[in-house]
């Protein structure tokens, strides 16, 4: 069989003020067709179906629409991610299988059996053709939403989990695949930090399986020698790579196709030293969604900030001070017992270190007095 592996939709999700439902929906489109020409037996969505806990009825619209589309082609298997709220995303499970589209929102799958999906409290088997492939589904895994007690390791927290998972779904005469919505050591960018160090996830924690399908990272990478994440359907941050894709497993030959997307908009970030020259840069960029650097001495007036608004599809605007500037080219001039003088006379009315004092600080960083 071959598995579609696809993650990080967030449906619904803006970059204000601009409006990104028509590019997700050629996204999903785009899913379909790649499903179809690939002859794709189940596609797999491995969290963050949705941007917000509760989204607006027309992201639904369009997941919905979207995953039938898919699913006239194949069983369409999603998870839960941490930006989606499991109970609702399972809400309309007995529409949703009876249509071909299995959702997991929490940590018991038993109810999702149908039709051709045999499920077990860990997730379902799928067969066809003889073949036998066993997917364990682990939504977005917090203590709090299994109801489970804070874990003084959370790693071993996760490993003990995944196994109980996995146990009730995996098989020695089957395919195996664990989908699940983690954040792996490696695979630390932009605005996925929000979790904090402490949630990062060794590879160890990973059970022995012969595909990992991850999602929660928008960059496109692999974690372990077969886990990967898919990464997002179209580029949502200035600081992410433009790449995006989906990726298909072989559940025969275990090979890894990685086939590109071409939907959405760029998103591009310029350097402008003059309003002309931002001007210049907004009317040249065409569709692109642009993060404009403004680094010039003379400022912005209103009406000028209005026509850079109205120029293009300015999503940021940053002005770069030149009072700040100055102040740091100061700096670096200074040594930094310098530097520690200044900052010890601010926090004490203007009083100055002894030397001594002054020698410990210099000797905490390395320095020579």
């Amino acid at each position: 069989m071959k598995v579609l592996h696809t993650s990080d939709w967030h449906l619904g999700k803006r970059l204000p003020p601009f409006n990104r439902e028509r590019e997700q929906k050629a996204a999903l489109l785009e899913i379909r067709d790649i499903a179809q020409n690939e002859n794709a037996d189940v596609c797999i969505i491995a969290g963050d179906v949705f941007d917000v806990s509760v989204p607006p009825a027309t992201a639904e619209e369009l997941f919905y629409n979207g995953a039938l589309e898919i699913a006239k082609i194949c069983p369409v298997v999603a998870i839960a991610g941490n930006h989606d709220d499991g109970e609702r995303l399972k809400a309309p499970d007995a529409l949703a299988k009876a249509n071909g589209i299995y959702l997991a929102g929490g940590f018991d799958c038993s109810p999702l059996s149908y039709g051709e999906m045999q499920a077990r409290a860990g997730g379902l088997i799928f067969r066809k053709n003889g073949e036998r492939l066993n997917i364990a589904l682990c939504p977005y895994l917090t203590e709090s939403r299994r109801g489970d007690a804070p874990a003084d390791d959370f790693s071993a927290y996760v490993k003990g989990v995944l196994a109980q998972i996995t146990d009730s779904v995996f098989s020695d005469d089957g395919c195996n695949i664990l989908v699940a919505h983690l954040f792996m050591t490696g695979s630390v960018s932009g605005e996925e930090r929000e979790l904090g160090a402490a949630k990062l996830l060794p590879p160890d924690v990973l059970p022995k399986c012969d595909y990992v399908a991850l999602g929660h990272v928008h960059k496109p990478m692999k974690v372990a020698e077969n886990a990967y994440y898919s990464g997002s359907i179209l580029v949502y941050s200035f600081d992410k790579t433009p790449r995006r894709e989906v990726i298909i497993f072989d559940t025969v030959t275990k090979e890894i196709k990685h086939i590109p997307l071409s939907s959405g908009y760029e998103m591009r970030t310029v350097t402008a030293s003059s309003y002309a020259a931002a001007l210049e840069e907004l009317q040249s960029a065409g569709d692109a969604y642009v993060r404009l650097i403004y680094d010039c001495a003379v400022p912005l007036t209103a009406a000028q900030t209005s026509e850079l608004e109205r120029a293009g599809k300015l999503v940021q605007l940053e002005v770069i001070s030149h009072e700040q500037k100055r102040e740091s080219i100061k700096r670096a001039h200074r040594t930094p017992s310098q530097l520690f003088e200044e900052f010890y006379a601010v926090l004490n009315g203007g009083e100055k270190p002894d030397g001594e004092l002054t020698g410990e600080f210099l000797s905490l960083i390395g320095e020579d007095a």
